[in-house]
Parts: structure tokens; sequence; C-alpha cells
């Protein structure tokens, strides 16, 4: 697929101008918040400098553009759906002063009671955001949060974890679509862009917030299967999918249901599957980086990050069956692809 000068330089733009409005976004919200970063502990690792950080942001787009000329997916320039997020930017803006106060005095159990079977790690305000992941208001302000605390990168970063999906299965003659689902789908967000680059694939969104799924079935409607279940108890047969995919949400889980959540992802994929976590980067991955990951847990409320930060995810998925075929570094987040071994073809005597 050769681009022209004009699509190289409108996907240049468009990020530029993300890049430009979350960034401003990220830099009132850290104004606002400036005195947790005063009283942050003094950290084991040093920040990365912003050339630093830049660079890597760049690597993160100039790879993004080459899938795209690879024909891997369309070119990322949805103006429509850019505007809706755009529309957020006062709400979120209004929002800030809350989180900070929560932050302020570690309020992390102030949200809506919820369902009484939701487990406990879930009924918390991650990020000290308001709603934690229980409100309706929460899935229309998540979104533009996770934009603007990446910088305007989040989307580029998601799309990384849709390049082994779409190599293991372009290259595969089927008889039927792959069905795959997204674990912790939350708003829909990844699966969006799935449906729009594979539109005939089978997708089921999973996800423990009812709210965060209706926010998905609005923009969805009927291209999804929905199922309000957490990743350790996921109500799916054995052998049933041919991938899964979870983006963030590993390094929110308690290390005990981490290993639970890998079993059971084991157990519904197919032999031969493919599971394809995109969860943050860790100690060691990027060079100068660990600061980050210091800094991290310690400015907004995320639990179990450190633990997740240290975890050995090559033996904490092997333990469960499935075998790393694949690492993937994008910018500040690491893909990690884990294939299930194929069914063992039995010998017959002639």
């Amino acid at each position: 697929m050769t681009a022209t000068r004009s699509q190289r330089l409108t996907y240049a733009a468009a990020q530029t101008a993300r890049v430009a409005f979350y960034g401003a976004h990220y830099l009132a919200a850290r104004v606002l918040a400036r005195d947790a970063f005063s009283t942050m502990e003094k950290l084991p690792h040093g920040i990365p400098s912003l050339r630093a950080m830049g660079k890597a942001m760049a690597a993160l787009f100039a790879r993004d553009w080459e899938n795209v000329q690879a024909g891997l997916y369309p070119m990322p320039v949805d103006i429509g759906e850019s505007l809706k997020r755009a529309s957020n930017s006062l709400r979120y803006l209004t929002d800030v002063p809350r989180v900070v106060k929560r932050q302020k005095e570690h309020g992390h159990s102030d949200v809506p009671e919820g369902e009484a079977d939701l487990p406990r790690y879930f009924r918390q305000n991650f990020h000290y955001q308001t709603g934690g992941y229980l409100s309706a208001e929460s899935a229309k302000l998540y979104d533009f949060q996770v934009e603007a605390l990446f910088g305007g990168t989040a989307d580029a970063m998601r799309r990384r974890a849709f390049v082994p999906l779409a190599k293991h299965f372009d290259s595969k003659k089927r008889k039927a679509p792959p069905k795959i689902v997204d674990i912790a789908a939350g708003t829909g967000t990844f699966l969006s862009f799935v449906h729009g680059a594979r539109p005939a694939w089978k997708l089921t969104a999973l996800d423990l917030s009812k709210p965060y799924l209706a926010r998905a079935k609005k923009r969805l409607g009927d291209a999804v299967e929905y199922i309000a279940a957490p990743a350790e108890k996921m109500p799916l047969k054995d052998a049933s999918v041919d991938a899964a995919v979870s983006i963030y949400l590993f390094h929110e889980l308690p290390p005990k249901i981490r290993t639970a959540a890998a079993k059971e992802i084991a157990r519904v994929l197919k032999p031969g599957g493919i599971f394809v976590l995109a969860d943050t980067i860790q100690y060691g991955d990027v060079d100068g980086f660990d600061g980050l990951l210091d800094a991290f847990p310690q400015l907004l409320h995320e639990p179990y990050y450190s633990t997740y930060a240290k975890t050995d995810l090559e033996k904490l998925f092997d333990g469960a069956g499935l075998k790393r075929v694949e690492t993937d570094i994008a910018y500040l987040t690491k893909v990690a692809v884990f294939a299930k071994p194929g069914a063992r073809r039995t010998a017959h005597r002639a």
C-alpha cells in the first residue's frame, strides 16, 4: 500500500493535534495537582527527560504509520469520533478538582454501591477517578481521561494490540470468521477500531462494569456481543474463542486474581489460539523509564501496580499453559502475545 504525500501529512497533522490537545489537558491537571507532586516520596529511579519521552513517542507514531502503509489497518483519522471526545473537555476539567481532592485525602472507596456480587478489588476509585468504574458519568469521561494521561498517545498504543491479531488471522484461510473476546473491554474503544478494520470478525466485549458496557453498546450496537463478567470467571465454554485480548487490565488485578485470569484465558482459548496482553511497560523494558513506574502508583490510586510492574509474565502464563511468542514495546505499553499449543495429531496406522 503506497501512501500519498497528502495522506502522510493528514496523518501527521492529526496526531500532532491530538498530542497538543490532550497534552494541554494533562498539563492543566498536573498544575491543579501540583501539591501531590511536591509531596511525592523520593523515587528509586530517575524520571526520563522530555527529549527521551518525545523520541519514544515519535517512534510510536512512526510504527503506527508503517502499519497503515502495510495495510494492517485504515488510517486512524476519524474527525467525528475526535470531536465527540473533545466535547468532554469541560467535563474533564470540571472533574479534575474532585480527583485532586480525593487524591489528597487518599479517598479511593467513595464509589457507588454498585452490585453486591462485584469483587472487592473492583469496587474502588482506580486513578482516584470519580465513580470508579461504576457510574455512567465515569464511562463518559474514561476515554478522555486515558488520552489526557498519556498525552494523546493511548489510541496509538492500543492499535499495536491489533497487529498480532491481524497477522495471525489474515495469514490463514478460514471457513468462518474468528471469534475474539476483549477482556475488560470498557467502553468499547478497542473493539470499535477492530470492527472498523475487520467487520466480519465475531467480537465479544466482556467487562465487570455494566455502565461501561452500556457505553460500548451505544457505540457499537449489535455488532458485538456483551457479557458482564470478571476475567477470572468468564461464562464462556472451554476452547470457544480463537483469540482473547486484554488492554490495561492486568495491572489492576491482585496477584492471585491475575493467576486465576491467566488460567481462565487458557481455558476459553481454542488450541492454536492466541492471547494478546497490552499493558504498562515493566521494570527494565525501556532504558531510563523505570522512574515513571515508581511515580505512577504514588500519584494515582493503583494498589496492584507495583507488583504487576515486577511480574514475570512468561512465568505467569506458562503456568496456565500459554507460551510467549512475541513482545513489542509501544511507548509506555508492552504488547505480549501468548499462544495455546495446537491439538496434537493422532498417528493412524495404514
